[in-house]
C-alpha cells in the first residue's frame, strides 16, 4: 500500500511491476512485438503473390493461408497490447 507516483514501473517496497500482459511488459512493447509477428506473415503473403502473378490462383491460396496465422496472432496481440496496465509480483 506504498504510495508511488503514476508513472513509476517498479514499486521501491515490495519489488512488483507494471505490466499489461504480466511484469515488465508495457502497451508498446507489445505493439512492436505485433508488429515483428505481422512483418513474419508478410513472406508467406509476397511469395503467395508471386504465384498469383504466374497465374497459379491454387499456389496463392495455399501459401497466402500460411500468413493468416501470424497475422491472427499479431492482432490478437496488439488488441492485448490496448489493456490496463497491472501491477505483477
Amino acid at each position: 500500500m506504498t504510495e508511488i507516483h503514476e508513472e513509476a514501473r517498479v514499486c521501491p517496497s515490495c519489488g512488483a511491476k507494471k505490466g499489461v500482459l504480466g511484469a515488465g511488459f508495457t502497451g508498446y512493447d507489445l505493439k512492436v512485438r505485433a508488429g515483428v509477428v505481422a512483418a513474419i506473415g508478410l513472406l508467406p503473403l509476397l511469395v503467395g503473390l508471386g504465384f498469383l502473378i504466374n497465374g497459379d490462383a491454387m499456389g496463392f491460396k495455399i501459401v497466402g493461408s500460411l500468413s493468416l496465422l501470424p497475422f491472427g496472432l499479431a492482432a490478437w496481440i496488439f488488441i492485448a497490447s490496448e489493456g490496463k496496465e497491472k501491477w505483477y509480483r
